[in-house]
């Protein structure tokens, strides 16, 4: 049995946000990646990283140094639980890492158990600090689970504050775009009935239950209420393509049609975001691969690192050719590889 403060940092494997096709051809481009619930994440940038232990924390570290070996500028958007300035760790299971570079304050750290639109506004401000620090002018979003819903409403404030930084494509991995199983229970009465008996799913649900502050970010992606927020951020990606990773490793015959197959925390429909109307999503290219929400995940079931999401290089050439291809990708034709669109769900404007 994987103990309970392990777990509820597997869920905390989320968001990034990149900068546009960033090689060394270009100073004003980069790559931001952002995590999600109970996350830690020092920040880093392409020339300076963590020098023991994770050189990024645990979930950003192997595709923030393959992103950074071929030649993307790669900056790691701080998070911490609570959100104050992260510090340096030895803990196995939000590191460890030490040797980082000076870790930025509090306005610019996500709440890792905070609110979706408030960890939205610091990692807006952090976009910021990019564009006066380090002038970048534009960027990639990709983000990793709950990574991936704060990363779109970043997304949207850049936009509706006009900041000089113009967002040139957006990237999710096992983010729930449809709401997450894991808020989403059988049996009211059993919130352990949301993972439909997958036991690693419900050790990590029982890890993030007792988090304080938990039950209103749960609330956030239920899937009966994420459309709601859905309606709200129409806009935010007009003009700018996405991409969309999800993860099958776990499947279930005859299980639960709106569960399976998932990654562990996030169901593979969900991460495809196979409920989110065009007028959310314009523009969409869809990917899915047997893989597991994170490394927690694949060793607490005694797999390799490389079967996690995070942790793939299959993943990680697929987004460096969403960063490549964000200049020319609204030409090209849309939902490639995406699911067929529900009966019932209206698409379009």
């Amino acid at each position: 049995m994987i103990p309970k403060h392990v777990l509820a940092l597997l869920f905390a494997t989320a968001l990034v946000v990149l900068a546009p096709g960033v090689s060394a051809k270009s100073d004003s481009r980069a790559v931001v990646l952002v995590s999600g619930v109970a996350a830690t994440t020092p920040f880093t940038t392409p020339w300076s990283a963590c020098t023991s232990g994770f050189s990024a924390g645990n979930t950003w570290a192997y595709l923030r140094d393959y992103l950074v070996a071929r030649g993307y500028r790669v900056f790691t958007a701080p998070a911490s639980v609570g959100g104050a300035k992260v510090v340096e760790t030895a803990d196995p299971y939000a590191g460890p890492f030490a040797g980082c570079p000076k870790q930025l304050p509090a306005e610019m750290t996500i709440n890792a158990i905070g609110t979706v639109d408030r960890s939205a506004s610091n990692v807006a401000r952090f976009v910021k600090y990019l564009h006066d620090r380090y002038g970048v002018t534009s960027v990639d979003v990709i983000g990793h689970s709950l990574g991936g819903v704060i990363g779109r409403a970043a997304i949207r404030e850049v936009r509706l504050n006009r900041l000089p930084v113009r967002v040139r494509s957006y990237s999710t991995l096992s983010s729930p775009w449809d709401g997450v199983m894991l808020a989403d229970p059988i049996d009211p009465a059993d919130p352990l009935s949301a993972c439909d008996g997958l036991q690693i799913c419900e050790v990590f649900l029982e890890a993030l239950l007792p988090l304080p502050g938990i039950d209103m970010l749960v609330s956030n992606i239920d899937p009966k209420n994420l459309p709601t927020w859905n309606q709200a951020q129409i806009g935010a990606l007009d003009g700018i393509p996405v991409t969309l990773v999800g993860g099958s490793y776990f499947t279930k015959p005859g299980g639960i049609v709106s569960k399976w197959p998932n990654d562990g925390a996030i169901q593979l429909r969900s991460s495809l975001a196979t409920e989110a109307p065009d007028a959310v999503i314009p523009h969409r290219t869809c990917h899915a691969f047997p893989l597991t929400h994170s490394i927690y995940v694949s060793r607490g079931i005694g797999a390799a690192d490389d079967t996690a999401i995070t942790w793939n290089p299959a993943v990680g050439a697929v987004l460096t050719a969403a960063i490549d291809r964000a200049g020319t990708a609204l030409k090209g034709p849309n939902r490639i590889g995406c699911p067929p669109k529900p009966p019932g769900v209206v698409f379009g404007p």
